[in-house]
């Protein structure tokens, strides 16, 4: 079968040299990487992105990178089976309505999660949450909605081996002030040590306890995996399974998650295997828990059997099947 993932617009916020790969094994994008992982032997995958530069790259013999200026009025003979569009964004509706043939899938997290004005006539919808899956049904009944395995990218989120300096992992840009900037500074006990994985305004004051600075994707293994736990705190109106939640089990780190956060609890939060939830109440004592009994927690070998790449790709393959025999 032939694929394509529509991607989104060329990142214009990074510098390029930060989104360039010369092969899929050091690319970090993880749409990049789970496109790959849901091809088989025979077939062939294409990424696109669009508001770019002109673009054309090989990162592996079967996947393809091309950046766009304008999908409305770029030509091709590449006709594919599978459409992908992550985001779902306005922009695609061009390559869905010209390749209306292709068994179409949407995911659009956060606020995005219900499809966007101009095209709704998807085949599977993903979604992150169990509360979404049941509005999303509501609305587009004849499409085959259905939660998501959301995994990291394997290849770069691994654990590596190296002293403990941090109680804590806060992998978190502050630009985005619904990462949860706000509770984290204001609450974090003295006594914790935080690392602070993400750029951060002058507005978070703190102690001597919490250090804070932004790293390449590429790098953030080795400095999760300079902590104990990590701790997710996004707000839940805005973004939905934030994808540090597999990022830092992928690290076998365990994670203590704001209970309001629209995600698949069940299937990334097993109390005493990858983590807990909490609510603001009583975070920090669950963090202080978690810390504590360190020893029970074995994150990576859950992520491993249930979360990554590999079971992603097979989890949307065996979706995609279902429609075919439908």
């Amino acid at each position: 079968m032939k694929f394509l993932m529509l991607r989104g617009q060329v990142p214009q916020d990074r510098n390029p040299e930060e989104i360039i790969f010369d092969s899929i094994e050091k690319n970090d994008d993880v749409w990049s990487q789970l496109l790959y992982a849901m091809l088989n032997e025979n077939d062939y995958g294409e990424i696109w992105y669009y508001n770019g530069p002109h673009r054309e790259h090989k990162l592996a013999p079967n996947l393809t990178e091309r950046w766009i200026s304008n999908f409305e009025t770029y030509k091709t003979n590449f006709v594919p089976n599978i459409v992908f569009a992550r985001g779902a964004f306005a922009e695609y509706n061009y390559v869905l309505y010209k390749f209306s043939k292709a068994i179409s899938i949407a995911y659009g997290a956060g606020r995005r999660f219900l499809l966007q004005p101009g095209f709704y006539d998807y085949d599977i919808i993903l979604q992150d949450s169990p509360e979404q899956v049941e509005i999303c049904k509501v609305q587009f009944p004849k499409s085959l909605t259905t939660l998501f395995i959301k995994p990291a990218a394997d290849n770069i989120f691994y654990p590596v081996d190296c002293e403990k300096e941090f109680d804590i992992c806060f992998p978190a840009n502050a630009t985005q002030p619904f990462k949860g900037h706000d509770f984290v500074y204001s609450t974090v006990p003295d006594h914790i040590k935080l690392l602070n994985l993400g750029n951060k305004p002058d507005r978070y004051k703190h102690g001597n306890n919490v250090t804070a600075f932004r790293v390449l994707r590429t790098e953030m293994a080795k400095h999760i995996s300079r902590c104990e736990v990590g701790i997710v705190a996004v707000s839940s109106a805005v973004d939905s399974c934030p994808r540090v939640i597999p990022e830092l089990l992928a690290c076998d780190i365990p994670i203590v998650v704001l209970n309001d956060i629209r995600f698949w609890q069940s299937k990334y939060i097993v109390s005493g295997v990858t983590g807990e939830l909490a609510v603001k109440d009583n975070f920090w004592d669950k963090v202080r828990h978690v810390l504590d009994n360190l020893d029970t927690y074995t994150p990576r070998q859950y992520y491993k059997e249930n979360l990554s790449l590999e079971h992603a790709g097979k989890f949307i393959r065996g979706k995609i099947d279902e429609v075919k025999q439908a």
